[in-house]
């Protein structure tokens, strides 16, 4: 069994590793790169960053870092449903998975920067 802080590495691996893996096989088609594998390591990307905040908890009572958290989830819930468009669309509807990871990615970004900002807030409040 992991300790806590155990837990919140090993969950840091796995969304840096999600957040990788989506950036690399997201630029490939961009870059004229076109291979059948690449959709299903996209795909798998797009999963683990789902399993990662699927297990985050947050156990304070901060209700923003807690809608903060629900954000995350939906957007990794995004990424899988750009990752099921990419493999499983029509092929003239082949761009419709980039603007689900769009907005994923933008879901990302915007709760990792309030994030910050709210713990910071925080951390005076508690000085």
């Amino acid at each position: 069994m992991l300790s806590e802080k155990g837990k919140q590495k090993a969950q840091y691996i796995m969304l840096s590793a999600a957040m990788l893996i989506l950036v690399v096989t997201a630029m490939l088609p961009l870059l004229n790169i076109y291979w059948e594998g690449s959709k299903w390591i996209f795909a798998f990307g797009a999963v683990l960053a789902l399993a990662e905040r699927l297990t985050e908890r947050y156990k304070g009572d901060n209700l923003r870092v807690r809608r903060l958290y629900m954000m995350g989830k939906i957007s990794a819930l995004l990424y899988c449903v750009s990752a099921y468009l990419l493999i499983f669309a029509p092929t003239g509807k082949t761009t419709d998975w980039l603007a689900f990871l769009m907005a994923g990615a933008v879901m990302q970004i915007y709760c990792m920067l309030v994030y910050d900002h709210v713990m910071k807030k925080e951390e005076q409040k508690k000085k």
